[in-house]
């Protein structure tokens, strides 16, 4: 009933990371750009520092998305918070940081906006990251406010489900593997959520009618997120929601 309940809250179009097509990628002016362009669902990732922080970063390694290099997870939360998270997108986003995962909540709290967070664990740090966001969760995620927690680490979705026994949860993968729906059963998941050039009208099709839902990303083509929507997805995941925002119209 609370998976019902947060898919009938959940709209078609997801911004991804944000909305990273127009803003850093993960960072809470990503967030704010996503709710200046009227997008109420927000997927963004959640890994660890050193000193077992939770922050919202994609990469184990910070070189891509700031002017920092090395693994995030060999870093303490005061290493991170020097690194500039948004001059590598444009100028006008200099001095942004990568923000904790308490400060991504507040920020999303305060903007109305529904999410899907992303487990993105350092590789064999699966079970320490999960344990230690499910906590943060537990402290400081606002009850009224649509929540859906994905991976493609089935540790962390084993994890999660010990502290979270009511959210629901995503099983994150790029192919759909041919015992999918074993897999949806075996770590309780809700959704499965599968890249876009998988997926196949089929595929939404045999899902949806064994009772789960589909999220596709990260799909940036209009004409694809009409395609996928039409076929059956329930969200499609992109970098602009605000081109897929005229699909919904009419």
């Amino acid at each position: 009933m609370i998976a019902e309940n947060l898919f009938q809250q959940m709209p078609k179009i997801i911004g991804h990371r944000g909305a990273c097509g127009h803003a850093p990628e993960n960072t809470l002016a990503s967030l704010r750009k996503a709710a200046e362009l009227n997008t109420r669902f927000v997927e963004i990732d959640v890994t660890l520092t050193q000193d077992s922080v939770a922050v919202i970063q994609h990469d184990s390694d910070v070189r891509r998305c700031t002017n920092g290099r090395g693994p995030i997870l060999l870093k303490s939360l005061e290493e991170v918070r020097t690194l500039d998270a948004g001059s590598w997108f444009g100028p006008e986003f200099g001095g942004e940081r990568i923000p904790t995962l308490k400060e991504a909540i507040d920020v999303i709290g305060e903007l109305g906006q529904g999410l899907n967070l992303e487990i993105k664990p350092t590789v064999g740090w699966q079970i320490p990251t999960a344990e230690r966001v499910a906590e943060e969760l537990l402290v400081h995620w606002p009850e009224e406010i649509p929540l859906l927690i994905s991976s493609f680490a089935v540790e962390c979705l084993i994890e999660v489900r010990r502290y979270l026994p009511d959210v629901p949860l995503g099983y994150l993968t790029s192919a759909i593997p041919p015992d999918w729906e074993r897999r949806m059963a075996e770590y309780d998941c809700a959704s499965l959520h599968c890249e876009r050039h998988y997926v196949t009208k089929d595929h939404i099709k045999a899902i949806r009618d064994a009772g789960f839902r589909v999220l596709v990303y990260t799909v940036n083509d209009p004409e694809e997120a009409k395609k996928l929507l039409d076929w059956g997805a329930d969200a499609v995941i992109t970098d602009f929601p605000d081109r897929m925002f005229p699909l919904l119209e009419g």
